[in-house]
């Protein structure tokens, strides 16, 4: 296999000045050569190889009609981009639109495929031992380094331009242990009766899957293509089970991680607790590779799952009525053990009519009474209905093992392949029990417009995730780098927006910017720093104050952990801890 880029896509990745600052680049003499490519594939016995785009096949020179189709037809799969290197989930982040370089799969053939932030080469890692390669390799040349296991980031952090990728998704192995003690443990601290070792390529249905035939549950989320052992719980990780198990990173017991310098080391309570502390909360990328994570699980749980739906004339005063009981009702059902993910479409066209819909599904964890639970969501969804004149739907039903919930009711892939960008805000307790707050909510959200009558950006409009509860708000003595926010959080606000892959570049920034500098503004002011925040892994990636937004007073010790573990930042993500020191894509030191 040969390694040489051709001349027209080097030329085509220029774009920065060099400098003794940036990272080594494919144009400039300190550039790897084809016999130290060949080496490093040599190491790793074959598991090097060269990217471009997944959309290539469909343009120019390289179009070729069946692998073109294949591509069209698979690509909204979220298993089927997991599985390709050269993917992410949300396709934007495979364009570097400062350079003019795309390559959507479905714009015009005639339209030029860029290699945008695809990484040149990607790792296909099947242990620590290639992870170590590609890392020393990268240490060596001064490359930039890209870490992927399924591309689930909306902030772009699985993808860089010109750089190597250490593609962990083939790492698979999924362990079950009674009575885990972490390394080095002192004969003081808790033994754990049930804990779930999971390498770096489980996704989370995978986690769901051999829980299940263990008898036991983990935390994680409901979009189960996500990896298990990545920026997910790196990040914090909110899930349905929250509200009795905490987040995902409260969870964690154990990492194995190839650091900076190459070797491969544990993270725990016991031994390297600095890095421990940074890897639950600090975020993904940033601190190593990871090669696997020991979580706490117990016992499967019963889960009482509904599901509620229904709407109200377009622009009606009703329907924002809807929404704030909606939003009032929020403190209640939480408190009572309740997990929802709610949906607003406040302009969506039905048979040619604009209507305003709602959504909602969500679950009981460790609950059993399908009649209790629809004591409590009986007249509340009564309610819904008087106030927009329009009847809900809604169905309730126990499943006895809830990890059968994740992977029956959850089955098959995620949606993906659109350009997709967030803004959020994690909204408090205080603030919905207040006697304005709910209204303070909803004024805002109903400020944020959507694209009229738009079906074809699946993404478009606004989401309220109540994925934290009574176990997260519990947990505020677990030392972590989690934002503090979430221990008092109630709701995670999220506006979505997208755009089609034929839109300019000068049109996305437009839409970009008003998300930065309009949208996101509005949730800010429901509940301001210090003391605010937001989801670090479902957020504006181009936040200008991401430092406080995502970690808060947890980021000054982060960034000296950081400065200990990756002194010349080799992992370097975007708004990630110390990329204030970087450009916006991890090439040159500002």
């Amino acid at each position: 296999m040969r390694f040489a880029l051709c001349s027209s896509l080097i030329l085509a990745s220029i774009g920065l000045v060099s400098a003794s600052s940036c990272r080594c680049r494919p144009e400039e003499p300190c550039w790897p050569a084809e016999k130290e490519w060949e080496s490093l594939n040599r190491t790793t016995t074959g598991r090097l190889h060269t990217l471009r785009p997944v959309g290539a096949v469909c343009h120019g020179s390289s179009f070729n009609y069946r692998a073109c189709n294949v591509t069209k037809e698979y690509q909204d799969s979220s298993i089927w981009r997991a599985d390709h290197p050269a993917a992410v989930q949300y396709s934007n982040w495979e364009m570097w639109p400062e350079q003019n370089q795309s390559c959507y799969i479905d714009a015009k053939r005639s339209v030029p495929c860029g290699q945008g932030r695809v990484s040149l080469y990607t790792i296909e890692a099947e242990s620590p031992h290639d992870i170590q390669a590609g890392v020393t390799f990268a240490r060596k040349h001064n490359l930039r380094l890209a870490i992927r296991n399924t591309g689930h980031s909306y902030q772009g952090r699985s993808t860089a331009p010109e750089s190597l990728q250490i593609n962990t998704h083939l790492m698979k192995n999924k362990t079950l242990h009674k009575n885990f003690k972490p390394a080095g443990y002192d004969g003081k601290g808790t033994i754990e009766p049930l804990a779930v070792t999971l390498d770096a390529g489980v996704q989370l249905f995978d986690m769901y899957k051999f829980c299940g035939e263990n008898g036991v549950m983990a935390v994680g989320g409901s979009s189960h293509g996500v990896g298990a052992a990545g920026g997910y719980i790196q990040g914090g990780g909110h899930s349905m089970l929250a509200g009795i198990a905490g987040m995902a990173s409260d969870n964690a017991l154990e990492f194995h991680v190839v650091v900076a310098d190459g070797r491969h080391v544990i993270a725990n309570e016991y031994q390297n607790s600095d890095l421990f502390w940074a890897l639950r909360g600090g975020g993904g990328g940033t601190w190593g590779v990871v090669t696997s994570v020991t979580v706490r699980a117990f016992p499967d749980p019963p889960i009482v799952g509904f599901t509620f739906s229904g709407g109200g004339a377009f622009g009606s005063d009703s329907y924002w009525d809807a929404v704030e009981y909606l939003n009032a009702f929020l403190p209640e059902f939480n408190e009572a053990g309740g997990a929802m993910y709610y949906y607003l479409v406040p302009d969506y066209t039905v048979s040619g009519e604009q209507v305003s819909m709602f959504y909602a599904e969500g679950g009981f964890a460790n609950h059993s009474d399908v009649a209790e639970v629809n004591k409590l969501m009986n007249p509340f969804i009564k309610k819904l209905g008087e106030i927009t004149g329009s009847p809900f739907n809604y169905t309730a039903s126990l499943t006895p093992k809830g990890t059968a919930l994740f992977t029956t009711n959850f089955k098959g892939p995620d949606g993906g392949g659109i350009p997709v960008i967030l803004g959020s805000r994690l909204i408090t307790r205080d603030l919905l029990k207040s006697a304005d707050g709910p209204k303070q909510v909803t004024d805002a959200v109903r400020s944020l417009k959507t694209i009229p009558g738009n079906t074809s950006i699946g993404y478009e409009g606004i989401q309220g995730l109540v994925t934290a509860g009574p176990q997260v708000w519990a947990n505020s003595d677990v030392d972590s780098a989690l934002h503090p926010i979430w221990r008092e959080t109630q709701l995670h606000l999220i506006v979505a927006r997208g755009w089609d892959v034929d839109t300019p570049f000068e049109e996305q920034q437009v839409i970009q910017n008003n998300l930065t500098q309009v949208e996101v503004p509005i949730l800010k002011k429901l509940d301001p720093a210090p003391k605010g925040g937001a989801y670090l892994n479902e957020a504006d990636a181009y936040d200008e104050d991401w430092k406080s937004t995502f970690w808060g007073p947890n980021y000054p010790r982060l960034r000296q952990i950081k400065q200990k573990w990756d002194p010349e930042g080799l992992f370097i993500v975007r708004t990630g801890v110390g990329s204030e020191d970087w450009d916006n894509e991890g090439l040159c030191r500002k």
